[in-house]
């Protein structure tokens, strides 16, 4: 018998496939960074750079929900039809992401310091590391703008827009690292310049925004409305929620980068490699991800109880057909992108060893992303929160009682990490689907 595609699958895929397209450019200038510095011929600034992105990833993963919390909200206030509280809700996550930003510029110094002082690598490393930090976090605010934005066109469902804004900046920024890197020599600080550049540019996106979405032209609101300390407070604590979730798991990759530098550089330029082959999968798969946010966001925003269940099938159904795409293309071809990637044959090494636990985080990694989309969607921060900070103190657990001591050790663990976080969330949501819970709260 002939699958038919259905209708939901056409509308799950029209969001999530422009989605999907940006979100693999994004590891793809890591990607680009990786083969820049591996060409030449030093662990070190490949480390560097692994190091430099981590760091720079933690601070902007631990407030990446802003992207996803502002999908959220618009999706369900699309869904409600009330156009005034959806920029209200833009405007408040606004607020919440510039105190954010002003917080962290104040003490760059202080956070640069104390994470380069975590991080178990040669001083050479923190060096090079140091000098990418001190330009790249200065684009923290331009980033956080881009969210919103972003956030807001997936939540209206404008996903081609979306697609547009991240594929540009991330084309700007591999043409100004071949600028800065290779005709200006500039190594790892044309890196950092590169990235600082095009993130800036999001500031004409934003110009285009307010000339042409009409909500943002033609919706007028009372000023004292911006202000209501109530509805702020609503957003504030889903922010914390969120925070304290993106903050363990970002805890868990600079664990992971820093653990495997005490194993030596080379050990961590394997890692490195590994994990930009992860970011590209994750990317990839959180276009799905997105589209569950605001299906899920959209239906419950309607009180669609069928409309809810439909969804949730259809973008788990399709996030598993992607990690198939993904297995079978990396399979095929992962020993040929090693190997253009660097000709250093004992990081190669290493990397083929570990290969395999990477695979099978893909599989379970699917089930958590996709279900963080879903739960998201649903504006369920506390469940969210609660689930990352139990695998994640069992991640811990393992790795220091279990585990610990080798780089295999560290791969199995994490691994495990994934494999929680996808038993947890489909627990949940088999007790919220049999207890028609989603569309009550």
């Amino acid at each position: 018998m002939q699958y038919q595609i259905s209708k939901l699958d056409k509308n799950t895929l029209r969001i999530a496939i422009p989605l999907i397209i940006s979100n693999i450019t994004i590891p793809l200038v890591g990607f680009v960074d990786n083969v820049m510095m591996g060409y030449l011929g030093s662990t070190i600034y490949i480390g560097a750079i692994g190091i430099g992105a981590i760091i720079i990833s933690y601070i902007l993963f631990s407030f990446g929900f802003i992207k996803s919390i502002t999908t959220g909200f618009v999706s369900q206030d699309t869904g409600t039809k009330n156009d005034e509280k959806l920029l209200l809700s833009l405007f408040h996550i606004f607020l919440i992401s510039s105190f954010i930003s002003v917080f962290i510029l104040i003490f760059r110094d202080y956070i640069i310091s104390f994470a380069l002082e975590l991080m178990n690598t040669s001083n050479e490393v923190k060096k090079s590391s140091r000098i990418y930090l001190d330009y790249r976090i200065w684009s923290i605010p331009a980033i956080f703008l881009r969210d919103i934005l972003v956030g807001y066109y997936i939540g209206v469902q404008k996903t081609k827009m979306a697609m547009i804004i991240s594929i540009i900046i991330n084309i700007v920024n591999i043409i100004l690292d071949y600028i800065f890197i290779i005709l200006l020599s500039l190594n790892i600080e044309g890196v950092a310049i590169a990235s600082l550049l095009s993130e800036y540019s999001i500031i004409l996106f934003l110009i285009y925004a307010f000339q042409s979405e009409k909500i943002l032209k033609t919706i007028k609101i009372k000023s004292n409305l911006f202000f209501n300390w109530s509805s702020i407070k609503e957003k504030i604590a889903i922010n914390i929620d969120m925070f304290i979730r993106s903050f363990i798991l970002m805890t868990i990759f600079i664990y992971f980068m820093s653990t495997g530098a005490g194993y030596g550089d080379t050990t961590l330029a394997a890692n490195t490699i590994l994990l930009n082959f992860f970011f590209l999968f994750s990317y990839g798969i959180d276009g799905f991800a997105h589209s569950s946010e605001v299906l899920v966001g959209n239906a419950i925003g309607n009180k669609n109880q069928s409309l809810l269940k439909s969804s949730i099938f259809s973008t788990g159904k399709l996030s598993f057909f992607l990690t198939f795409m993904y297995l079978l293309f990396f399979m095929l071809f992962d020993i040929w992108i090693i190997n253009f990637i660097t000709s250093i044959e004992s990081v190669n090494s290493i990397v083929l060893s570990n290969i395999f636990y990477l695979y099978m985080i893909f599989i379970f990694a699917t089930i958590a992303f996709w279900l963080d989309g879903v739960f998201i969607g649903a504006l369920q921060s506390k469940l969210l929160r609660n689930i990352m900070i139990l695998a994640g103190l069992i991640f811990f657990l393992i790795e220091t009682t279990l585990f610990g001591g080798n780089n295999q050790g560290l791969w199995l663990s994490f691994f495990i990490f994934f494999s929680l976080r996808s038993l947890f969330l489909s627990i949940a949501l088999y007790i919220y689907l049999k207890n028609n819970k989603f569309c009550s709260v």
